[in-house]
C-alpha cells in the first residue's frame, strides 16, 4: 500500500510539472514584459542639428510604471532613396530618457517618409511625416538598471514650420 501511495504521489508530482511548464521555464518567461513607452514633444527644423525633446511615460505589462520625465532625442539621416517611386529616408539615433527614477538610452534605426511636404525656399522639406522601425535598450541607470529588450517603434510628425509636434510610441518586450 506504501509503495502505491508514493507512486500516486509521484505521478501527482510529474503531472503538475508537466502541466505547470516546470519552475525553471516559468520563471525565464514571467521575467520578461510587456512596455510601452509614450513620448510626445517637439521637432526643430530650423537648425542644421535636430534637437527634438519632450516627455515620456512608460507602462509595463506587470503594472504602470510612473509619471516618466524628459526625452532628449539625436538622428542621423542617411540620403533619401525612391522605393517604389515613394521617397524614405533611413535614419539612426538614440534617445534619452530621463526620470527622477533614473535613466533609459534607446538605439533605434527606421524610415522617414514625408507626407504632403511642402519645399521650403532654403531646400529643406517641412510636413507632415510618419517613422518607423526598431529600437533596443543600450544603457540605463537607476531603477532601469540591468534592462535588456527592444521592438517596434512607429512616429508621426505634423504640421509646418519650425517647431514641429511629434508622438511617438516604442512598443517591445523588457527584461527589468
Amino acid at each position: 500500500m506504501g509503495s502505491l501511495f508514493r507512486w500516486g504521489v509521484g505521478v501527482v508530482a510529474l503531472l503538475a510539472i508537466a502541466v505547470g511548464g516546470g519552475g525553471v521555464a516559468r520563471g525565464t518567461a514571467a521575467s520578461r514584459s510587456l512596455i510601452a513607452i509614450h513620448e510626445q514633444g517637439t521637432r526643430s527644423t530650423s537648425q542644421v542639428v535636430q534637437d527634438d525633446h519632450g516627455r515620456f511615460t512608460v507602462d509595463l505589462e506587470e503594472a504602470p510604471f510612473g509619471p516618466g520625465g524628459t526625452t532628449r532625442v539625436s538622428t542621423e539621416w542617411s540620403a533619401a532613396k525612391s522605393v517604389n517611386g515613394q521617397e524614405q529616408t533611413p535614419l539612426l539615433g538614440r534617445d534619452t530618457l530621463t526620470s527622477k527614477k533614473g535613466r533609459i538610452e534607446l538605439v533605434f534605426v527606421g524610415t522617414h517618409i514625408d507626407l504632403n511636404g511642402r519645399l521650403r525656399h532654403s531646400g529643406q522639406l517641412v510636413g507632415p511625416a510618419i517613422e518607423y522601425g526598431t529600437w533596443k535598450i543600450s544603457a540605463a541607470t537607476g531603477v532601469y538598471q540591468g534592462w535588456k529588450g527592444g521592438g517596434n517603434w512607429a512616429s508621426v510628425i505634423s504640421g509646418y514650420g519650425p517647431v514641429q509636434p511629434y508622438s511617438v510610441e516604442w512598443d517591445g518586450h523588457v527584461t527589468p
